[in-house]
């Protein structure tokens, strides 16, 4: 199965705007994972102390931009 022209194209356009935010939409993807699975936390060191959905936390955002 492959992509139809217009679904390239779709797909392209997508990652270029996905491709200029990446540090933005990498630690919304971390926040979505801890909002639905909390106890994901405790993957973190940096993160197993913390409450709630640590979306300010700059070791986070760190890590979200490396990986």
């Amino acid at each position: 199965m492959s992509f139809t022209e217009k679904q390239a194209t779709l797909v392209k356009s997508s990652w270029e705007v996905f491709n200029q935010n990446i540090p933005i939409y990498s630690v919304l993807f971390y926040a979505n994972i801890l909002e639905k699975a909390p106890a994901a936390k405790d993957l973190f060191s940096f993160l197993k102390n913390s409450d709630g959905v640590p979306k300010g936390n700059l070791e986070l955002q760190a890590h979200a931009e490396k990986v």
